[in-house]
Protein backbone atom coordinates (compact mmCIF):
# COMPACT_ATOMS: atom_id res chain seq x y z
CA UNK A 1 0.00 0.00 0.00
CA UNK A 2 0.80 3.45 -0.82
CA UNK A 3 1.74 6.10 1.44
CA UNK A 4 -0.19 9.39 1.19
CA UNK A 5 1.80 12.34 0.11
CA UNK A 6 2.17 15.19 2.37
CA UNK A 7 0.78 18.45 1.01
CA UNK A 8 3.42 20.97 1.12
CA UNK A 9 3.10 24.30 0.76
CA UNK A 10 4.87 25.47 -2.35
CA UNK A 11 5.80 29.00 -3.67
CA UNK A 12 3.47 28.97 -6.29
CA UNK A 13 0.17 27.89 -4.16
CA UNK A 14 1.85 30.20 -1.45
CA UNK A 15 1.51 33.37 -3.78
CA UNK A 16 -1.46 32.30 -5.43
CA UNK A 17 -3.44 31.92 -2.04
CA UNK A 18 -2.16 35.39 -1.23
CA UNK A 19 -3.20 36.59 -4.68
CA UNK A 20 -6.59 35.08 -3.80
CA UNK A 21 -6.97 36.50 -0.40
CA UNK A 22 -5.29 40.17 -1.85
CA UNK A 23 -8.45 40.70 -4.53
CA UNK A 24 -11.03 39.50 -1.90
CA UNK A 25 -9.80 41.76 0.39
CA UNK A 26 -8.87 44.75 -2.12
CA UNK A 27 -12.96 44.93 -2.78
CA UNK A 28 -13.50 44.32 1.11
CA UNK A 29 -10.69 47.54 1.95
CA UNK A 30 -12.52 49.89 -0.20
CA UNK A 31 -16.45 49.05 0.43
CA UNK A 32 -16.24 47.23 4.43
CA UNK A 33 -12.81 48.90 5.67
CA UNK A 34 -12.48 46.86 9.01
CA UNK A 35 -13.49 43.93 7.51
CA UNK A 36 -11.15 44.09 4.78
CA UNK A 37 -8.68 45.38 6.81
CA UNK A 38 -8.60 42.24 9.42
CA UNK A 39 -8.66 39.89 6.32
CA UNK A 40 -5.27 41.34 4.96
CA UNK A 41 -3.95 40.96 8.36
CA UNK A 42 -5.35 37.46 9.42
CA UNK A 43 -3.43 36.69 6.18
CA UNK A 44 -0.44 38.32 6.95
CA UNK A 45 0.11 37.01 10.44
CA UNK A 46 -0.65 33.22 8.81
CA UNK A 47 1.96 34.09 5.87
CA UNK A 48 4.66 35.30 8.22
CA UNK A 49 4.43 31.82 10.35
CA UNK A 50 4.43 30.00 6.98
CA UNK A 51 7.13 28.35 5.13
CA UNK A 52 6.69 30.83 2.41
CA UNK A 53 6.25 34.02 3.85
CA UNK A 54 7.73 35.77 1.02
CA UNK A 55 5.72 34.51 -2.29
CA UNK A 56 2.46 35.07 -0.27
CA UNK A 57 3.34 38.93 0.95
CA UNK A 58 3.98 39.01 -3.34
CA UNK A 59 0.48 37.22 -4.08
CA UNK A 60 -1.47 39.36 -0.89
CA UNK A 61 0.10 42.79 -2.43
CA UNK A 62 -0.35 42.23 -6.08
CA UNK A 63 -4.06 41.41 -5.45
CA UNK A 64 -4.75 43.95 -3.35
CA UNK A 65 -2.80 46.50 -5.38
CA UNK A 66 -4.42 45.07 -8.42
CA UNK A 67 -8.24 45.25 -7.25
CA UNK A 68 -7.74 48.91 -5.96
CA UNK A 69 -6.23 49.62 -9.38
CA UNK A 70 -9.23 48.69 -11.13
CA UNK A 71 -11.44 49.62 -8.64
CA UNK A 72 -10.52 53.17 -7.90
CA UNK A 73 -9.52 53.28 -11.37
CA UNK A 74 -13.01 52.94 -13.30
CA UNK A 75 -14.23 55.68 -10.81
CA UNK A 76 -11.48 57.98 -12.11
CA UNK A 77 -12.90 57.38 -15.64
CA UNK A 78 -16.15 57.17 -15.55
CA UNK A 79 -16.71 60.26 -12.74
CA UNK A 80 -16.23 63.15 -15.23
CA UNK A 81 -19.13 65.12 -13.99
CA UNK A 82 -18.49 68.96 -13.58
CA UNK A 83 -19.82 71.49 -10.57
CA UNK A 84 -22.70 72.31 -12.92
CA UNK A 85 -23.60 68.70 -14.41
CA UNK A 86 -25.24 65.95 -13.24
CA UNK A 87 -23.52 62.99 -11.62
CA UNK A 88 -20.58 61.81 -9.72
CA UNK A 89 -18.11 63.43 -8.10
CA UNK A 90 -14.73 61.78 -7.23
CA UNK A 91 -12.72 64.81 -5.77
CA UNK A 92 -9.42 63.74 -3.96
CA UNK A 93 -8.98 59.91 -5.26
CA UNK A 94 -5.63 60.68 -7.17
CA UNK A 95 -3.83 59.60 -3.89
CA UNK A 96 -5.36 56.44 -3.45
CA UNK A 97 -4.96 55.39 -6.56
CA UNK A 98 -1.10 56.19 -6.26
CA UNK A 99 -1.33 53.86 -2.67
CA UNK A 100 -2.84 50.85 -5.29
CA UNK A 101 -0.29 51.09 -7.89
CA UNK A 102 2.17 51.49 -4.80
CA UNK A 103 0.83 48.42 -3.67
CA UNK A 104 0.95 46.49 -6.87
CA UNK A 105 4.14 47.40 -7.88
CA UNK A 106 5.73 46.02 -4.76
CA UNK A 107 3.81 42.71 -5.19
CA UNK A 108 5.42 42.19 -8.82
CA UNK A 109 8.69 43.57 -7.54
CA UNK A 110 8.11 40.39 -4.91
CA UNK A 111 6.87 38.23 -7.32
CA UNK A 112 10.20 38.73 -10.13
CA UNK A 113 12.51 38.15 -7.20
CA UNK A 114 10.90 35.18 -5.41
CA UNK A 115 11.19 33.74 -9.04
CA UNK A 116 14.86 34.67 -9.58
CA UNK A 117 16.10 33.35 -5.76
CA UNK A 118 14.04 29.86 -7.04
CA UNK A 119 15.83 29.78 -10.84
CA UNK A 120 18.69 30.27 -8.76
CA UNK A 121 18.72 27.54 -6.03
CA UNK A 122 17.40 24.78 -9.15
Amino acid sequence: MREPRLIGTTARSAWLGGLVVGVAAGFGTLEFPTLGWLLVIAFAVGAIVSRRPLPAAAGLLTGLGMSWVVLLGRVALTCRATDGELGCHAPGIEPWLAVGLGMLATGVMLTVLEVARQRRSR
